[in-house]
C-alpha cells in the first residue's frame, strides 16, 4: 500500500508540475470547462501526440481542450448510449480512439489524428507521419472514430461510413483490396443510417438506426464476421464488401470488435459472441487451411452462470449518471 500510495503521489507530482499542453480548441462561450487530453505507453511512432519521443511512463497531456459546460461524449465502439444523449441536438461531441500505431480525437465534428501514417491510416493523401495531433481537413461533421491495425473508420452525423488506409484484407469495404490515402464514403447495402460503429486490426462493423448488423475485413475460417462456414470470404481471408449478419434473430444495440472475434448487445439486452475464442462458451472445433482450431462462424449467446444474466448496463457502460 506504501508503494501505491508513493506511485499515485509521483504521478500527481508530475502533473501538477508538468508544462501545460497547447489549447486545442476553444468554445465561443464565456463559461468553459478545462479538459486535457492524456497519453502515456510507446511513442516512437508519434501515437502519444507529443512530439517525438520513444515512451512516457506516467500519463502526460498532450492538449488542452476549452468545452462548453455541458457537453456529451462520442458514441465508442462497445458503448450503449441512452436515448436522452443520443437524441441531444446542439451539445458539443467529444471522443477518443486509439489504432495500432496512430491516434485519434472528435471534438464538435472536427477529427484530429497523428501517429504512423503507412498505409495511410492518417487520411492525409500520404504516409507520413503526424507527432502531433493535427486536424483533417477532408473530414467534417464526424460522430465517432474506430481505429483499427492499419486503418481507420469514422460515423459522420448523417449516418455514413468513411474509411480509409490499408485495404489488403478488405478492411475498408470497398470492394477492392488496396489503400486508401483519402477517407472514402462505404458504398455498402444497408437502406438506413448507421448508428454505430467498430473495428479490430482487420475487421470492421456497423449497425443501421434499425439495427442490422454489417460486417466486412478479414475471416480466415475462424468466423469473426459472424457470416456462418464457407460464407462470404475469398480464399485470401478477405471479404470487402459490407454483408449483412443474418442469424442475429433481434436488432442490435451495440458492436465490438477483437482480434479474432466479435460481440454485440441487442436491443433486448442480449449478448452474442462468435469467432475464435474458448471463452466464448459452445464453440466447436473445425480444421481448415490453418489446421485445427476452436471457432464459431454464427453469433450465439454464451453460456452463463446463474445470476450472470447480460444487461444494458452492466455489459456495454452508459452516459451519464445513473
Amino acid at each position: 500500500m506504501a508503494l501505491l500510495g508513493h506511485r499515485c503521489a509521483s504521478f500527481m507530482r508530475r502533473m501538477s508540475t508538468s508544462v501545460s499542453a497547447p489549447l486545442l480548441w476553444k468554445a465561443e462561450n464565456d463559461a468553459v470547462t478545462t479538459v486535457q487530453l492524456l497519453s502515456w505507453g510507446r511513442g516512437a511512432s508519434g501515437q502519444l501526440g507529443g512530439g517525438i519521443e520513444e515512451m512516457r511512463l506516467y500519463p502526460s497531456p498532450v492538449a488542452t481542450l476549452h468545452l462548453p459546460p455541458s457537453f456529451n461524449l462520442c458514441p465508442i465502439p462497445g458503448r450503449l448510449c441512452l436515448p436522452s444523449v443520443e437524441n441531444a441536438s446542439g451539445l458539443t461531441e467529444v471522443g477518443i480512439s486509439c489504432g495500432l500505431f496512430h491516434s485519434s480525437l472528435v471534438v464538435d465534428g472536427k477529427l484530429w489524428i497523428w501517429g504512423k501514417g503507412d498505409g495511410g491510416r492518417l487520411g492525409f493523401g500520404h504516409e507520413y507521419p503526424a507527432f502531433l495531433p493535427t486536424l483533417n481537413p477532408n473530414l467534417d461533421s464526424i460522430r465517432s472514430t474506430a481505429l483499427g491495425g492499419v486503418h481507420s473508420v469514422a460515423l459522420s452525423s448523417l449516418g455514413q461510413v468513411f474509411t480509409w488506409g490499408y485495404g489488403g484484407f478488405g478492411a475498408l469495404g470497398h470492394s477492392v483490396y488496396h489503400r486508401e490515402l483519402l477517407p472514402r464514403m462505404v458504398e455498402g447495402s444497408w437502406n438506413a443510417k448507421i448508428r454505430h460503429i467498430a473495428t479490430a486490426g482487420t475487421h470492421t462493423a456497423a449497425i443501421t438506426e434499425s439495427g442490422e448488423l454489417y460486417t466486412w475485413g478479414r475471416d480466415q475460417g475462424d468466423g469473426r464476421l459472424g457470416l456462418g462456414p464457407n460464407c462470404g470470404p475469398n480464399e485470401g481471408g478477405g471479404l470487402s464488401i459490407p454483408s449483412k449478419v443474418k442469424a442475429l434473430p433481434v436488432p442490435v444495440a451495440a458492436v465490438s470488435c477483437g482480434g479474432f472475434f466479435t460481440m454485440v448487445l441487442t436491443q433486448e439486452g442480449q449478448l452474442w459472441n462468435w469467432g475464435v475464442c474458448g471463452a466464448l462458451g459452445g464453440v466447436i472445433v473445425v480444421k481448415g487451411a490453418l489446421g485445427l482450431r476452436a471457432a464459431r462462424c454464427h453469433p450465439s449467446a454464451p453460456r452463463l452462470k446463474a445470476g450472470d444474466a447480460p444487461s444494458r448496463r452492466r455489459c456495454l457502460g452508459t452516459q451519464g449518471a445513473t
